[in-house]
C-alpha cells in the first residue's frame, strides 16, 4: 500500500474508530455464546480457522467468520466448497485506500459476537479495519497492529498460526469468569 492509501486509510479509520461504542465483557468457553473469527483464505489459515470453528460448533456456539481472500475476484466454486456461516470477500470488494465495503463485510463488523477472533498474522489495512470496527464484546488477536485494537493480545513468538489457535483455545478454556 503506497503512502498517500495508507495515511488516508489510517485517518479514516482513527475517525470511525473514535465513534464506536461498544460493551466490552470478558467471556470464556462457558459463557460464550457466539463468536466472530476473522483470517485470510489461504489453504493453511483455512485449515486452522476450520479447527478452530468445530472446537466452537462441538459446544453449542454460534459461529461467524470471514475471511479474506487476495485475489481480484473469487471463483463461484470456491464459494459453493465455503460453509455457509463463512463469507468471503476479495480485492473488488476494496475501497481504492484498502477499506472493505461490502455487505458482509459491513453486517460482520456491526455483529455483537461475544468474542471476536482475529486470526490473521498480517497487518493488512483490511484486517486492521474489521478488527478495530467490529462491535465485539471481547477481542482477541496477536500483536501485528500499532495502536492494536484487542482486549486481549496473545503473542506467538514463532508467528505460526497452529500454536497461535492452540492458544486461544487454551485460554478460552482455562480462564475461569
Amino acid at each position: 500500500m503506497n503512502l498517500v492509501k495508507k495515511i488516508a486509510g489510517n485517518r479514516i479509520l482513527k475517525k470511525r474508530a473514535s465513534k464506536i461504542k461498544r460493551s466490552r465483557a470478558f467471556c470464556n468457553i462457558d459463557s460464550m455464546k457466539s463468536v466472530g473469527i476473522l483470517f485470510e483464505n489461504t489453504e493453511n489459515m483455512y485449515v486452522m480457522a476450520d479447527k478452530m470453528m468445530k472446537f466452537f460448533l462441538v459446544r453449542k456456539i454460534k459461529i461467524s467468520a470471514i475471511a479474506f481472500e487476495n485475489v481480484k475476484n473469487i471463483e463461484p466454486e470456491i464459494l459453493k466448497q465455503i460453509p455457509e456461516y463463512i463469507k468471503v470477500f476479495a480485492k473488488s470488494d476494496l475501497t481504492w485506500y484498502g477499506k472493505p465495503n461490502c455487505d458482509n463485510v459491513n453486517r460482520f463488523v456491526a455483529q455483537k459476537f461475544d468474542v471476536f477472533i482475529d486470526m490473521s498474522r498480517s497487518s493488512d489495512y483490511v484486517y486492521k479495519y474489521i478488527s478495530t470496527l467490529s462491535m465485539a464484546k471481547f477481542k482477541i488477536g496477536g500483536t501485528q497492529y500499532k495502536n492494536d485494537p484487542f482486549d486481549l493480545i496473545l503473542l506467538e513468538k514463532s508467528n505460526e498460526t497452529t500454536k497461535f489457535v492452540s492458544l486461544i483455545i487454551n485460554f478460552l478454556s482455562t480462564i475461569k469468569v
